[in-house]
């Protein structure tokens, strides 16, 4: 039996796993049933954990990180013209989400921190954006913002690549087919969505404020890059807030609420939070994974129980927790 590099290291402090998925990406032999069991047992336990070997170039998540600092580096009015209205699309500035529902610690003042999402392009001929599919957005793309477009269409287009990796393994560690989520109506296609965020200092005067406060993730998956500059901790099953570490060459994945509804509450959906204690200027660049909005999700075969959930949409489960927790104009 094939085994895949794990670290967890309790005594240098380090208590989020590290899988290697080169093997895997390789197609060795036995890799996959291997790194399918390291990535369950992550997702079961903490519901973080860091990948390397990821087969996303370095000069790709580059590309990301400097779209992320050019557009929030931008004249105000210039961020303001593509503003988020009515949908989760552009610019969301300082201010502009608190989480407000959170159980995990209460946030008194707006969160610090600044936005910008893009989603999925479709072409104007595209069958999906014909039919008017709720699915289909129109990106707000800023002028005078040179390469912007095309370093955040590349990096999106290596996300989704590797998302459709990892559900392949998420599907055999819960004993499924490796294409019973790739295959599945809920992604056909998956709801993408890549934000760009800023993290202003902390503002010492205020009390109770942070970067972005406690949440969990809506969506299915979260594939993060992080700066240099720490700031993300993760609520252990224990109830002690985990500093994550920014590692070369790796990537921080973890599960959002519609993996934790879907596989009856096996895989764990994580709080965290940010607080940029560090002084300096900290960017990140999340990419969201989610099932399509209008398929209802009952739990998986391999997970069902006497106490399943409710059979529920995504596009549902948004609509409720966006209206409390982003403030947008209309």
């Amino acid at each position: 039996m094939m085994d895949v590099a794990v670290t967890l290291d309790h005594a240098s402090g380090m208590r989020i796993p590290i899988i290697d998925l080169g093997p895997f990406l390789a197609g060795e032999a036995g890799a996959a049933d291997a790194t399918a069991r390291a990535l369950g047992q992550a997702c079961e336990d903490l519901g973080f954990f860091f990948v390397r070997n990821h087969g996303v170039d370095q000069a790709t998540i580059d590309l990301a990180f400097a779209a992320c600092e050019q557009v929030h580096g931008l004249p105000l009015e210039q961020k303001m013209a593509v503003r988020a209205v009515g949908k989760i699309v552009g610019y969301l500035p300082l201010g502009g989400q608190t989480q407000r529902t959170s159980t995990h610690g209460k946030s008194v003042a707006p969160d610090r921190s600044a936005s910008f999402y893009v989603r999925q392009e479709f072409p104007a001929d595209h069958p999906d954006r014909l039919a008017g599919k709720p699915w289909v957005f129109d990106n707000r793309w800023p002028d005078h913002a040179p390469g912007f477009r095309e370093n955040c269409l590349t990096y999106f287009a290596a996300m989704a690549g590797l998302g459709e990796r990892l559900l392949e393994l998420h599907a055999l560690a819960l004993g499924m087919a490796q294409d019973a989520m790739t295959a599945h109506e809920a992604f056909r296609p998956p709801t993408y969505n890549l934000r760009l965020l800023h993290y202003p200092p902390r503002d010492p005067g205020v009390d109770g404020q942070f970067g972005i406060g406690p949440h969990t993730d809506y969506s299915y998956c979260t594939i993060l890059a992080q700066s240099q500059v720490p700031g993300l901790e993760i609520l252990s099953r224990h109830g002690d807030w985990i500093e994550a570490p920014a590692l070369d060459g790796h990537l921080l994945i973890n599960n959002g609420d519609m993996c934790r509804r879907w596989t009856n509450e096996r895989f764990r959906s994580a709080p965290h939070r940010v607080i940029n204690k560090s002084g300096a200027e900290r960017y990140s660049v999340p990419f969201f994974l989610g099932p399509r909005l209008d398929v209802r999700l009952d739990c998986w075969p391999t997970c069902r129980s006497q106490t399943n959930p409710e059979p529920l949409s995504f596009g549902d489960y948004l609509a409720e927790v966006n209206k409390k927790n982003y403030d947008l104009p209309t």
